[in-house]
């Protein structure tokens, strides 16, 4: 007797939206997580993260209008505040080919803009400092997203609309066939469809059933700086500074009183996720760019950080999503490669898993999330 509709497997963020998502289309859900629920193990823990509009990559843009309305419907049912509109200042050096492609995006989708010069810049921000030939633009709906009331709220909406969470179980296996077998930890489940979304665990997942997509684990370090004058940060909007080779961004103060977060956006050290803590190899090397950065366009902060937190990244080689079925099994659909972009995007990417489970046309084109566009990939072991 077969007992579900469908399993989903991880109940990060994108997991967590899927499972809601197939909730509200009446579909008999089980969401298994591997960790208690909290945890912060994975990508989704956290107080914070980045919402914006703006984007390199068009593809992007285009999902959040969506994402933004259902984060305001999810608000709204579950009375809990899960946004704080802050602007998203976005800056770039010449020859500005980051900041023009996020220029165009906004244009595609017709959401507004500000630019801003580099002395405009530093006289609407006190602490922050930018070379003269630096440009940039205030998006105005840019802001933070309460990450872990929002991955709360998810899970909540989902419990009320009839799913199930089963938490500290672990997926040892994934058996394909008209029917999945899920055999866990703590005993085995049957669905007549499964979404895996397992976060930085996605190969271990995927290559027993014959997938290897290209996918790097990377570990980053999320970094808070104190400000050297009280108070001169609370005005500040959320921030992105692309520069040759180096992508930084920054929040103002939610977390820790005082403490603005910067972080990079670049190549870091590979990991096993089941080794999070081990010593790190490149950590002297990552904070000292860092501490380059804060000492070139943060002179308003200390340029020690006050406290360093861990966090895991799952990333494609060009940080677009694997959101697709197995080719040989169309009812196994998987979710994973968010390379850090996933949060603010998931309750769309949870939208388009759900589609894919139902058989319903999908919401938005998918070519550029097929497992199938990098050559030799993941087709190779099947």
């Amino acid at each position: 007797m077969v007992e579900w509709d469908c399993v989903v497997v991880g109940a990060g963020i994108e997991g967590s939206s899927t499972a809601y998502q197939l909730a509200l289309k009446g579909c008999k859900t089980l969401l298994i997580e591997q960790f208690p629920l909290g945890h912060s193990r994975g990508s989704s823990h956290g107080h914070s993260r980045i919402t914006r509009y703006a984007y390199v990559q068009k593809h992007f843009s285009e999902m959040m209008p969506e994402c933004f309305k259902i984060w305001a419907q999810l608000e709204r049912d579950s009375n809990t505040k899960l946004y704080r509109k802050e602007g998203l200042l976005v800056i770039d050096e010449p020859p500005y080919s980051n900041l023009n492609m996020v220029k165009g995006a906004l244009d595609s989708i017709n959401h507004k803009y500000t630019a801003l010069t580099s002395s405009e810049i530093c006289r609407k921000y006190p602490g922050v400092s930018v070379a003269p030939d630096t440009k940039g633009i205030i998006e105005h709906d840019g802001g933070i997203l309460l990450a872990d009331s929002c991955l709360r709220a998810m899970q909540t909406q989902f419990l009320k609309h009839g799913g199930t969470i089963r938490d500290s179980e672990k997926v040892l296996q994934v058996i394909p066939g008209d029917i999945v077998t899920i055999v866990t930890n703590k005993g085995r489940h049957q669905a007549k469809n499964v979404v895996l979304t397992p976060g930085p665990w996605a190969s271990k997942m995927l290559r027993p059933l014959g997938l290897d997509p290209p996918l790097k684990v990377w570990r980053l370090d999320v970094c808070y700086w104190q400000e050297k004058i009280p108070g001169q940060f609370d005005n500040f909007p959320v921030f992105i500074a692309y520069g040759t080779g180096n992508h930084y961004y920054a929040l103002p103060s939610e977390e820790y009183s005082g403490l603005v977060k910067v972080c990079d956006h670049n190549e870091h050290e590979l990991i096993d996720p089941d080794a999070r803590d081990a010593p790190s190899s490149d950590h002297q090397l990552r904070e000292a760019l860092i501490k380059k950065f804060i000492q070139k366009f943060f002179p308003g902060l200390h340029d020690t950080p006050a406290i360093v937190e861990r966090c895991i990244y799952s990333f494609t080689p060009d940080e677009s999503f694997y959101l697709d079925t197995h080719p040989k099994y169309p009812n196994i659909v998987i979710g994973c490669g968010f390379s850090g972009h996933g949060f603010k995007l998931s309750p769309v990417v949870g939208k388009v898993l759900s589609e894919l489970v139902m058989g319903t046309k999908p919401s938005y084109d998918l070519s550029m999330f097929r497992l199938s566009r990098f050559p030799n990939g993941p087709l190779a072991k099947l």
